[in-house]
C-alpha cells in the first residue's frame, strides 16, 4: 500500500494546494486530494491521480477521515429567534366605534396566547393604536372579560352579539364560557338555561339533538344567526323547566295536563310525556298472584311501549288463565317494569246480538279511535287485525241506566233495560240486535287468535234515548 496513503486529509489538501495551478485541470482538482487505489482492467493497482480517472462526485458523500489528527468543525445551526414580547405593563389603545379603550398587554393575552389583538400588535411592532368598527356596548363587556371580570349577558340578543364578536376576535375562552348556557326566547319570554339541564330527561330530545348540533357543531359560524325563538306557551315551558330541575308539577286541571303533554311531546321529553299520560297503576290482588296493571286513555298509549305477550302456550279465551296469558304488556319508562295494559274507552256504540243459542256483544268506534286501535294491532303484530267483538270479564262491573247489574243476559231475561230489537244484517245466523250507548269502559287489551281483543272489566252504558235525555244538563243561569 502506498505509504502516503496514511497521511492525514488536511495535510494532503495542503500539499495539493501548494502545487502550481497549471499542474492540474481546474475541473479535476478534487480528484487529487486523495491517492485512492483503483484496479484497472489488467489487474494492476493504480491511483486516480496516476490514471487521470475522475472519482465520482458522490464519492465524497461517503468518505470519512478516521485520522486522530483530523478535526471536525460543526456548522452551527441557526438558532430560533425568540419573539420579543412587549412587557405586561405596556398599554395599547383600541378604538371601537370612535370610543378608545386602553388595555395592557397582560389584559390582551388574558383570554389565551393568541387572538386578533395580539396578532395585530405583534405584526405592527411600532403601533400601539388599533381602530375597529364594532359595537361599543358589546366591546365594553369584552374589555371587562379581558380584565378578569365575570360577565353575563342580559338577554338573548346581547348573548348572540357577544358570541359573534368573541368568534370574530378569536377569544376562545369567552366563547366557551358563553356556550355553557342556552338563551331561549319562548313565546316572548327569555330563558337562560344550562345545557346540562336538558339531559335530565334523557340524552335525546329537541335541545340535545338538532338544536345543540346546529349551534355548537364545528362547521357552524358561531353567532352568525338570529337568537333562538320558539313559538310555544312560556308558562307551560316554565312548568317543564321546573320539572327538569326536580320539582313536582302541580297539574291544575285536565286542560293543563293536555297542554303539558302536548309541549312535552313537542320538545321530545319522553320521560315527562309518560308521566303526564293519564294513568293509574293498580295491582290485581285477587287470583293466583298480584299482577301490576297500568290504565291509560286510548289516545295516550305510545305504540313503542307495547309488548307482545308470549303466545307459545297457545292459550284459550275460554279460561281465566288464557285471558291472563294473552294480555298485552306496557312499559311506561325504559327502566320500569312491564305492566298489564288496561285502556279506557268512551263514546262507543255497543250492539247486543241475541240468537237462540248465544248472546254476544260487538262495538263500533269513531274513526280516530278506530285508527288508533288499528295502529296498536300493527304494533303487536296482530296479523288478524281488530276483533270487533267485545268480551266481558267474569266479574265485570256493569252499570246500565245508573243501575248495577250482574250481566247483560240477566238484564235481558228480567227486562231490566229498555231494548229495541231489530233484525241483524251483520251476523250469518238469524239473530236480533239492540243497541247500547257506552259512556266509558275499562278494558284489558289482549291478543287472541292473532287478533287484538278488548275484554271489559267495568262499563257504564245507557240503554235508550229516553235514558240519554235524562242525562242532559241544563245551562246555569
Amino acid at each position: 500500500m502506498n505509504p502516503g496513503y496514511s497521511e492525514s486529509a488536511s495535510h494532503k489538501r495542503q500539499k495539493t494546494n501548494e502545487q502550481p495551478a497549471t499542474a492540474m485541470d481546474a475541473n479535476d482538482f478534487l480528484n487529487f486530494d486523495y491517492e485512492f487505489p483503483m484496479v484497472n482492467g489488467q489487474g494492476e493497482t493504480t491511483t486516480a491521480a496516476g490514471t487521470g480517472t475522475r472519482i465520482p462526485e458522490d464519492f465524497f458523500m461517503f468518505v470519512t477521515d478516521n485520522s486522530p489528527n483530523a478535526t471536525i468543525v460543526n456548522t452551527p445551526s441557526p438558532k430560533a429567534i425568540k419573539k420579543m414580547e412587549p412587557p405586561n405593563q405596556a398599554v395599547y389603545t383600541i378604538v371601537v366605534g370612535g370610543k378608545p379603550f386602553r388595555l395592557s398587554w397582560e389584559s390582551l393575552k388574558s383570554d389565551g396566547p393568541t387572538n386578533f389583538f395580539l396578532e395585530y400588535f405583534r405584526k405592527k411592532k411600532t403601533s400601539k393604536v388599533m381602530h375597529i368598527d364594532r359595537d361599543t356596548d358589546v366591546f365594553e363587556l369584552i374589555v371587562r372579560h379581558l380584565r378578569g371580570y365575570y360577565i353575563r349577558p342580559i338577554d338573548d340578543i346581547q348573548n348572540q352579539s357577544l358570541l359573534y364578536d368573541a368568534n370574530y376576535f378569536g377569544l376562545n375562552r369567552l366563547k366557551k364560557m358563553l356556550q355553557e348556557y342556552l338563551f331561549l326566547n319562548v313565546g316572548g319570554r327569555v330563558f337562560r338555561l344550562p345545557w346540562t339541564l336538558f339531559q335530565k330527561d334523557g340524552t335525546h330530545n329537541f335541545f340535545t339533538g338538532p338544536l345543540m348540533h346546529s349551534l355548537l357543531s364545528p362547521h357552524t359560524e358561531d353567532g352568525n344567526s338570529p337568537p333562538i325563538y320558539i313559538d310555544r306557551d312560556p308558562d307551560i315551558f316554565a312548568d317543564i323547566v321546573n320539572h327538569l330541575r326536580g320539582y313536582t308539577i302541580h297539574i291544575r286541571d285536565e286542560m293543563h295536563r293536555k297542554n303539558l303533554l302536548k309541549d312535552a311531546q313537542y320538545y321530545v321529553f319522553r320521560q315527562l310525556s309518560d308521566k303526564l299520560l293519564t294513568a293509574q297503576q293498580t295491582v290485581a290482588g285477587f287470583g293466583d298472584g298480584s299482577n301490576p296493571e297500568v290504565l291509560l286513555l286510548l289516545q295516550d298509549i305510545r305504540l313503542v311501549n307495547m309488548i307482545r305477550p308470549d303466545m307459545s302456550d297457545n292459550p284459550s279465551s275460554s279460561s281465566a288463565n288464557g285471558w291472563t296469558a294473552t294480555q298485552i304488556q306496557y312499559k311506561r319508562i325504559v327502566e320500569g317494569t312491564p305492566h298489564a295494559l288496561l285502556v279506557q274507552v268512551s263514546d262507543l256504540c255497543i250492539q247486543i246480538h241475541k240468537s237462540e243459542t248465544i248472546t254476544k256483544l260487538s262495538y263500533e268506534m269513531n274513526p280516530s279511535d278506530l285508527k288508533k286501535m288499528v295502529s296498536m294491532a300493527k304494533a303487536v303484530k296482530a296479523t288478524g287485525g281488530m276483533n270487533m267483538e267485545l268480551f266481558l270479564d267474569t266479574y265485570c262491573a256493569i252499570t246500565i241506566d245508573d243501575n248495577q247489574v250482574k250481566s247483560i243476559g240477566y238484564c235481558l231475561e228480567n227486562d231490566i233495560i229498555e231494548t229495541q230489537w231489530e233484525a241483524c244484517t251483520k251476523c250469518k245466523q238469524d239473530c236480533q240486535m239492540s243497541k247500547l250507548i257506552l259512556q266509558r269502559a275499562i278494558c284489558g287489551v289482549h291478543l287472541m287468535d292473532n287478533m287484538m281483543t278488548l275484554c271489559a272489566l267495568r262499563l257504564e252504558a245507557i240503554s235508550s234515548r229516553f235514558r240519554l235525555n235524562l242525562k242532559r244538563q241544563f245551562l246555569s243561569g
